[in-house]
């Protein structure tokens, strides 16, 4: 794997979350269930997430341990390759329960490297 500048990646991470969080503001679980693009755009900003984790080095993320950061990781994959088997209401979960903290996270990484780039 090649490696990258942590600073560019986390910036990825946020600019998905920004995208995901202005796209679903005042939102349903019907209203994602009803938009084809909505719901695609969702999935594609998550895919973006879990790629741009997969770039960061472990002894990082070890900083924030309560983030699942496996499951990150690892959720990409099953969205471009086991995309049949998602189910709205997952997705929508991982929208609202768990990318806010995902947030609260990368900011404080981002504080933590401050001028380091690594």
């Amino acid at each position: 794997m090649v490696q990258r500048k942590i600073g560019p990646i986390l910036a990825e991470i946020l600019d998905a979350l920004d995208g995901i969080e202005a796209a679903t503001a005042n939102k349903t679980l019907q209203d994602f269930q009803d938009n084809w693009l909505l719901k695609h755009g969702v999935q594609r900003g998550i895919e973006i997430i879990s790629e741009a984790a997969r770039h960061l080095p472990d002894e990082l993320l070890e900083r924030e341990p309560e983030v699942p950061w496996k499951q990150i990781r690892g959720i990409g994959n099953v969205l471009r390759h086991e995309y049949h088997k998602i189910a709205d209401p997952i997705v929508w979960a991982v929208v609202t329960d768990h990318l806010p903290n995902l947030r609260s996270a990368v900011q404080r990484l981002i504080a933590d490297l401050g001028t380091d780039e690594s």
